[in-house]
């Protein structure tokens, strides 16, 4: 259970008063989001390096392999270079005199202590420690071999609470400044739904008669693309509906995209309390020489009888492209559908 994993941050009395640990001012924290600082003995990273990029290191193709985040092992004696980053994990274990280890050892209560020598805790997250906009996690095991199965059965449950911070912490920064008002409101003057907006987007193409309406940046290129329609008699949703109706809708509005199935999987998630499929994949276009990842949500919305499909891709040739898929999954995560817009669309053109 995760409330056998996670040690409460009101009953584990962190210490962070000892001199070593002090930070005299609370700046914004620093470093890239997908980047992760770790601080382990030195004798011990080694071993945990596998277990923890199997969590957080992920590959995923878009289409050449990208790890999902880098970790970035520090020494402990560079810890005041390295405090205010934005994300950082300690690991120590209980068996260790070693500098990492007996300083989180320092920070625990006895009644901590016994808790991860009889398996009851094991990580500790703590937000804005030494930065504004900061996650820090501890993880805490009686030795390394327990460090490494811990974070094998465990993982997933501090993956999961790192992935929530990361998207709040991304969407915080997305729209802090020049958040697009005047776009937003005509979305939902025009359209079912309604949806947050970066600045620097556009609506680059849009149908009344087709029932979407493509939303763009440029440098790199960004993409989101909102189809709707009503929902046919004794439909079912499934993957290979979803995959069919987004080559339709990208031979028409992307000039003749299509999924590359062996690179693509299906995902059946909740998507804000509606059931979704989730495709998350590669494209490509032959006649134009080009391709990228992609992600897509579709889901039935049975308030209003309608299926809706939010899909986004990124083209961003010699960059790393997860950044930006993932800065589209924050603005998708703002949908939500309405009965009717305001008014009716005009059809553009591109």
């Amino acid at each position: 259970m995760k409330q056998a994993a996670v040690i409460s941050i009101l009953i584990t009395l962190l210490m962070f008063s000892a001199v070593s640990w002090n930070c005299s001012s609370m700046g914004d924290s620093i470093g890239g989001s997908d980047e992760i600082i770790v601080f382990a003995d030195s004798l011990d990273w080694p071993q945990y390096k596998d277990a923890l990029n199997e969590v957080f290191g992920k590959y995923i193709q878009t289409p050449i392999m990208e790890r999902e985040f880098f970790l970035h092992w520090v020494p402990f004696r560079r810890f005041d270079q390295y405090k205010k980053y934005k994300n950082i994990f300690f690991l120590g274990v209980l068996d260790s005199k070693d500098p990492v280890s007996v300083n989180v050892q320092n920070l625990l209560n006895p009644e901590i202590i016994a808790g991860v020598e009889t398996g009851k805790y094991f990580y500790i997250p703590k937000k804005d420690v030494w930065a504004m906009n900061q996650y820090v996690v501890f993880f805490v095991a009686k030795n390394p071999d327990d460090m490494i199965q811990k974070t094998i059965d465990l993982g997933d449950l501090v993956y999961k609470d790192f992935k929530t911070y990361y998207y709040q912490r991304l969407k915080k920064e997305m729209f802090a400044n020049m958040e697009q008002k005047d776009l937003e409101k005509y979305i939902a003057d025009h359209f079912p739904f309604t949806m947050r907006v970066q600045h620097d987007y556009f609506i680059a193409n849009e149908s009344s008669t087709d029932n979407f309406v493509w939303i763009r940046r440029l440098n790199p290129d960004r993409s989101i693309l909102v189809h709707w329609q009503p929902v046919p008699e004794n439909f079912q949703l499934t993957p290979r509906w979803v995959i069919s109706e987004r080559n339709r809708m990208a031979k028409e509005v992307f000039s003749g995209d299509v999924i590359v199935e062996d690179e693509t999987h299906a995902y059946s998630v909740d998507f804000k309390g509606w059931q979704a499929v989730r495709l998350e994949g590669t494209w490509k276009n032959d006649s134009l020489m080009i391709g990228g990842p992609f992600r897509d949500i579709t889901f039935i919305d049975r308030d209003y009888n309608r299926i809706y499909m939010l899909d986004y891709y990124v083209q961003a040739i010699g960059k790393r492209k997860i950044p930006f898929l993932n800065q589209l999954d924050v603005i998708i995560h703002t949908f939500e559908p309405q009965k009717q817009p305001a008014m009716k669309p005009q059809v553009k053109s591109e």
